[in-house]
């Protein structure tokens, strides 16, 4: 999933900075949408308001966050990593990704899929990011209720080009 969506944020970005919000398809990468979150950069000091959440993210967090700062969220994976993250989307103007670990068991690990991709409404400044987690593999886990902090979050680049 996150090799689909960097091919359409690729063929939608068309040799700018990021592609505009309303140049992503979403006829083109429906089987997607459900593990899509878009969010506005927030300046000073920087944080993210989320604009959509898709249902397989609301799924996996046990809450949907639409409309709500990323500082508000109360993130147990990893706060400041997961801000480091996001501001490197940003400063770089590129994509990253990520993986998180979940530790279910004692010999039971599952690994959730991430990229964030910037987005660009001036073509000079990154005002978003759209980005993907690909619960589909543990659907039906509903890790946001899991009591533990089982789920480690490490962020990795993408390399370029990505076939």
């Amino acid at each position: 999933m996150v090799h689909d969506l960097y091919r359409h944020w690729v063929e939608k970005r068309v040799g700018r900075l990021a592609p505009r919000w309303r140049d992503i398809d979403p006829g083109a990468i429906r089987p997607l949408l459900p593990f899509i979150s878009i969010a506005h950069v927030v300046p000073g000091p920087f944080d993210l308001r989320y604009r959509l959440v898709g249902t397989g993210v609301v799924e996996a967090a046990g809450r949907d966050f639409t409309g709500r700062r990323f500082s508000e969220l109360g993130v147990t994976t990893g706060f400041e990593s997961w801000l480091a993250h996001y501001g490197r989307v940003v400063r770089q103007a590129r994509p990253f990704y990520g993986r998180y670990r979940g530790d279910i068991a004692p010999d039971l690990a599952r690994f959730v899929d991430h990229g964030a991709f910037p987005l660009s409404e001036t073509g000079e400044q990154v005002d978003g990011v759209i980005e993907i987690e690909d619960w589909s593999e543990i659907r039906g886990l509903n890790p946001g209720h899991i009591d533990l902090p089982i789920w480690r979050f490490e962020s990795l680049p993408i390399p370029e080009p990505l076939s």
